[in-house]
């Protein structure tokens, strides 16, 4: 009789792990795309590379609100990285800020892009590349944000 019991038991264990497993995979799956609303192949919403975003309500408008203010990203309270980018908010959340995932890098440096983890981030000097799971922005799109922070990134 214990015989069949503990057969019984490994049998259960056994079918235990074969649920479990693709389950543990199926959800490490869906927290690696994390960020992501979008399929992959959608181009990330930016104006033409010839829109030059002088102003930080600018990016706003048309770089952070369309592209990095979604719901399962920097667009709720329980964003991604502690970072919000909802109209409003930005700016408190970037500019002289430390980055909770890069410690040795401020968020925006004003008057410095190079050192600046938004710039590093959108180039893809740093990983992951932002937008996450999205096209890259068009250079000439980061080259204005990054000629804002050279300005001294101002709340403008």
């Amino acid at each position: 009789m214990k015989r069949n019991v503990g057969s019984a038991d490994r049998l259960i264990r056994i079918n235990l792990k074969k649920i479990l497993i693709p389950f543990f995979i199926i959800i490490l799956t869906i927290l690696f795309i994390g960020c992501s609303e979008e399929n992959s192949t959608q181009p990330a919403s930016t104006p033409p590379s010839n829109v030059p975003l002088n102003k930080l309500s600018d990016i706003q408008q048309q770089i952070f609100t369309q592209t990095c203010a979604l719901s399962n990203c920097h667009g709720s309270v329980n964003s991604q990285a502690n970072l919000l980018l909802t109209d409003g908010n930005a700016f408190a959340n970037l500019v002289n800020v430390q980055s909770l995932l890069f410690p040795q890098f401020k968020r925006v440096v004003p008057n410095n892009s190079s050192q600046s983890l938004l710039i590093k981030i959108l180039r893809g000097e740093v990983n992951p590349r932002m937008p996450l799971n999205r096209n890259p922005l068009d250079p000439a799109v980061i080259d204005s944000i990054a000629k804002w922070i050279d300005l001294g990134a101002l709340n403008n």
